[in-house]
């Protein structure tokens, strides 16, 4: 029964051999073409990733309304996508800081409805925490 196995190890051995020369040779070829398309798709998984992170830290986050550059604006509130981030930001510049909730729903775009949504979110002092 070893005999069998040492057989069958034997061939297999030499089968991957045989054959390895070419694996070799097409590899060699294409390594840097392929590890590029590794790097991307490692990027890419990394970028998927890191949004279903955000997504699932984001739902306890809280942003400072007054500081809150555009970015931290669409990734912490519910709702708020580039266009209203940078409404609340022209707003703000505009005619000064929030004072209250309510004061948000001066901006264009911006109801009760999506105020209501992020309530415990807002926040007018301290430090965006994402």
């Amino acid at each position: 029964m070893s005999n069998i196995r040492q057989l069958i190890t034997t061939l297999f051995t030499l089968t991957l051999l045989v054959t390895s020369p070419n694996l070799l040779a097409s590899s060699t070829t294409d390594k840097s073409s392929n590890s590029d398309k590794i790097q991307k798709d490692i990027e890419i998984s990394k970028e998927k990733l890191s949004k279903k992170t955000k997504k699932k830290t984001l739902k306890y986050s809280s942003v400072n309304i007054n500081s809150a550059n555009e970015k931290e604006l669409m990734l912490s509130l519910k709702g708020i996508g580039k266009k209203k981030a940078k409404a609340i930001i022209d707003y703000r510049k505009k005619h000064g800081q929030f004072k209250t909730v309510e004061d948000l729903a001066k901006v264009k775009g911006i109801g009760k409805k999506l105020i209501e949504k992020n309530k415990q979110r807002i926040r007018f002092e301290g430090k965006n925490v994402l």
